[in-house]
């Protein structure tokens, strides 16, 4: 009697493993998943961050072009500004020796 009820008392400590063993399989099973959609959470992070880099990078690259055309734009009035100073001072000289003669 006492061996058969020893081994009544195997399939249930066995079923007793198997019903862990399963709910550790499916507890990994959630944190895989979990786990996937971190990771593509994380993954689209990273794409919107690139892609926003990459546009202030252009925008970046536009404006620095802008500064050097501005730059150039600036130094060519500033030529025209002497060179309308030099005629304004010869024109002056010669409207002075006008009066003066």
């Amino acid at each position: 009697m006492l061996a058969i009820g020893l081994f009544s008392l195997v399939p249930a400590a066995q079923a007793k493993d198997v019903s862990a063993q399963q709910a550790g399989v499916e507890y990994a099973r959630q944190e895989i998943e979990r786990a996937d959609v971190q990771n593509k959470s994380d993954l689209d992070d990273v794409a919107a961050a690139e892609k926003l880099l990459e546009q202030r990078k252009r925008a970046f690259e536009q404006q620095t072009k802008r500064l050097a055309d501005d730059r150039k734009k600036a130094e060519l009035s500033k030529k025209r500004l002497q060179d309308a100073k030099l005629k304004y001072n010869k024109a002056q000289v010669l409207l002075d020796q006008a009066w003066k003669e």
